[in-house]
């Protein structure tokens, strides 16, 4: 049994419907012009019935028919240099706008699976210097550095950490223009080995096609030089004790004698000291002897004239 499209517009025998009923009563519904490989849809109740008129029924999934789907248009082409200058990234399209080699490069991907990284228009203006002392061939080094031929969700970047490998390495033989990716926090860091900057912004994440804004202009380590290290500054040592090497004294005289002799005049009285006070004790006899004499002369004369 088949059932014409209303319309009667859809060419041969789409908009037909082939129903089969199987064994146990169940019933089927496939699109005639359906693949062999569709699935069918199984009857699952009658909703509204009007005799001779009008059945609507419900099954249990839509109905595939090439020529009943909507045509799908096709996805408008994008155009990086415009996608850029919108969002956070106008120097950089304008660097890249500017270098042909390098935009047809990132156009000629960006359809099969591409990562691109633009600097900041403030990170653009800071190394400006630095790119107008390239030549040619480095400028559009530098460009492709920038992009990844490959697909990478913000979501990638921050769960596969590890090298990526860029355009310029495709286009600049025997030289390795890659970079490391690390998680920072929920973004995601890129290190050059020369300097390093953070996605900052997505600015397009649709599959084949995904765009960050980065905090810095990347340098490719086989461009410039790589940034070594910092070593700490170290401790300051402890002031060390002086070593006092006693001298040997010698035979006419020592410093240690003459430290003893110091020490012994602090401590005991002088020679003159001693001299007086032999004096002032051998002076001091005679005149005791003197007085006993005087008194004994005085009591014998008094007791001769008692009597």
């Amino acid at each position: 049994m088949v059932v014409v499209q209303e319309s009667g517009a859809a060419p041969g025998m789409s908009g037909y419907v082939n129903i089969t009923q199987h064994r146990g009563g169940k019933v089927t519904f496939t699109a005639e012009d359906a693949e062999d490989s569709a699935p069918s849809s199984a009857f699952v109740k009658s909703v509204k019935e009007i005799p001779y008129d009008l059945a609507v029924l419900q099954i249990s999934k839509v109905l595939a028919s090439p020529e009943a789907e909507a045509p799908v248009a096709a996805p408008a082409p994008v155009n990086i240099t415009e996608l850029l200058s919108k969002k956070y990234c106008k120097s950089f399209a304008g660097l890249l706008a500017a270098n042909a080699d390098a935009y047809s490069t990132i156009n000629a991907t960006k359809d099969n699976g591409l990562t691109l990284f633009c600097p900041v228009d403030s990170a653009v203006a800071s190394f400006m210097p630095k790119y107008k002392n390239l030549t040619a061939k480095g400028r559009t080094a530098i460009l492709l550095y920038h992009a990844v031929p490959d697909y990478y969700s913000l979501q990638l970047l921050t769960s596969n950490s590890g090298k990526v490998s860029t355009l310029a390495t495709s286009n600049v033989a025997k030289k390795d223009y890659s970079f490391d990716v690390e998680k920072d926090g929920e973004t995601a860091e890129l290190d050059t080995k020369v300097n390093s900057a953070s996605v900052t912004y997505t600015i397009k994440d649709d599959d084949p096609l995904a765009v960050y804004a980065i905090s810095k202009f990347l340098q490719p380590k086989e461009l410039y030089k790589i940034a070594k290290d910092i070593a700490p500054a170290p401790a300051p040592e402890a002031p060390k004790k002086k070593k006092t090497t006693k001298k040997k004294p010698s035979a006419a005289a020592s410093p240690s004698d003459d430290d003893d002799d110091d020490d012994s005049a602090a401590d005991s009285p002088d020679d003159s000291s001693s001299d007086d006070a032999t004096a002032d004790k051998d002076g001091a006899a005679p005149s005791a002897v003197a007085g006993w004499v005087t008194a004994a002369v005085a009591v014998a004369l008094a007791l001769a004239l008692a009597a």
